[in-house]
């Protein structure tokens, strides 16, 4: 079984975003860019399956720019069989990748697709979803746990009750939360030995999918600057400001 675990390029968490005067988009001046964390994390779980003897193959992809090819590079570092790299040259919505991703799902066969949770980027949870009503799958959210038993694949997820046990028959795409493995750590020799290896592309035109964006960013703000809190002398004055004061509410 093949495996597909699409990677997005996202900011480093730990930088802090600033948006362009204009308000059109996103200050990408100096700023580092990282793989997705819950990709990561979908790769290190898909590379455990692999050792398992659950899959044969695991193979990344990433639709984007040039700049993604050096991130697909650290999934072939980090122990990945085979990337693919999809070329745009423009902002694409959710439907658009989850249309990219389901031809390079059936073009290469896959029986699994693993996905993080979000992009760190908009928390949008849209991709995986979507994905899996293109391809007609079984979709597993916000797999905590994962095992593989035959052609069944089983997940456990936390809900607001409890957990919740989930079973599907393969094929099957399952979105993966940040807890379920730890990355491992890249080795010099074999960071090396992918920067010797050549990412395969493919244009956009050869897979047949459908462009058109049906969403549009029209401008972006920041979120407002939260007022400063308030001392109150007593727990009775308390009371009566949650009472009457409508802005609280």
């Amino acid at each position: 079984m093949k495996i597909l675990v699409p990677i997005k390029r996202v900011i480093d968490p730990s930088f802090k975003v600033r948006l362009k005067p204009d308000h059109s988009g996103l200050d990408m001046a100096y700023m580092k860019m990282v793989m997705n964390p819950y990709d990561e994390v979908a790769l290190e779980t898909a590379l455990q399956l692999k050792e398992q003897g659950v899959a044969t193959q695991v193979l990344t992809v990433s639709c984007g720019t040039d700049d993604c090819v050096e991130t697909l590079r650290t999934t072939l570092a980090m122990g990945a069989d085979e990337t693919l790299f999809v070329e745009t040259r423009y902002a694409m919505s959710p439907l658009v990748v989850a249309r990219l991703l389901k031809a390079v799902a059936v073009r290469e066969a896959c029986g699994m697709v693993l996905i993080g949770r979000q992009g760190m980027g908009n928390d949008g949870n849209q991709v995986g979803p979507m994905l899996a009503a293109l391809l007609g799958w079984p979709c597993l959210p916000f797999a905590e746990t994962l095992t593989v038993e035959g052609t069944n694949v089983r997940t456990r997820c936390k809900t607001d009750h409890g957990s919740e046990v989930l079973e599907a028959a393969l094929p099957a795409l399952v979105i993966v939360e940040i807890g379920l493995a730890a990355p491992r750590y890249l080795s010099m020799p074999n960071l090396m030995k992918a920067k010797k290896k050549k990412i395969p592309g493919v244009a956009v035109e050869t897979l047949g999918v459908d462009m058109g964006m049906d969403v549009t960013v029209v401008q972006l703000r920041s979120s407002p600057e939260r007022s400063r809190g308030v001392m109150l002398p007593d727990a009775a004055t308390l009371v009566e400001r949650l009472r009457t004061d409508t802005r609280i509410i």
